[in-house]
């Protein structure tokens, strides 16, 4: 039992230092991160993932600053039953471009990186998710608009095999009919 523990908690451990290495753009500016944004590309090592991601399609996110430095954030997604919005607040944690909420709809905690942007076409993040020991890692490629180029295609692909996410848990999603909820 005891042995089985300490694995547990070194295996806890090793994750918790792969996860601390995940970059973050230097200079981060969250004025120049808000607007609207389009979910081009996702890549996860959930165990859900892979029989989700072919049923998966492209959603509109909105990102707005908060008075303490976080990020108002809202996802909307078309679904056949209509329009899903998720609202979650992005807290800072005191370096720019990396934030912490916890899902209101699962009661997860994630950290947020903003791997890279360029602020007017794309945004690559890396979400880590921990409930009770439980850990996953999801990667989002955003765009300004429906398609992006495929050097930074490439560029969110080759990040997703650096934080070893297989090739067959990648989806780029298909555009879909925005949402009517307010953005």
């Amino acid at each position: 039992m005891k042995v089985a523990l300490a694995i547990a908690g070194l295996v806890l451990i090793c994750s918790l230092s792969v996860f601390a290495e995940i970059p973050v753009q230097s200079n981060f500016e969250t004025d120049r991160f808000t607007g609207k944004w389009y979910g081009i590309g996702i890549a996860s090592d959930a165990d859900w993932f892979q029989a989700k991601k072919n049923k998966m399609k492209m959603y509109t996110t909105a990102m707005m600053p908060t008075a303490h430095g976080g990020l108002d954030v809202t996802l909307s997604i078309q679904k056949p039953d209509g329009c899903k919005v998720i609202h979650d607040i992005y807290k800072p944690t005191g370096q720019p471009g990396h934030f912490q909420y916890t899902s209101s709809r699962w009661g997860t905690m994630h950290e947020v990186r903003v791997v890279e942007t360029n602020y007017d076409d794309y945004i690559i993040l890396h979400f880590q998710k921990t409930k009770g020991t439980y850990m996953s890692a999801m990667v989002k490629l955003l765009g300004r608009t429906h398609y992006l180029d495929s050097e930074t295609v490439e560029k969110f692909k080759q990040f997703c095999l650096q934080q070893g996410i297989k090739k067959e848990n990648f989806a780029l999603l298909p555009v879909a009919e925005e949402c009517s909820a307010e953005i």
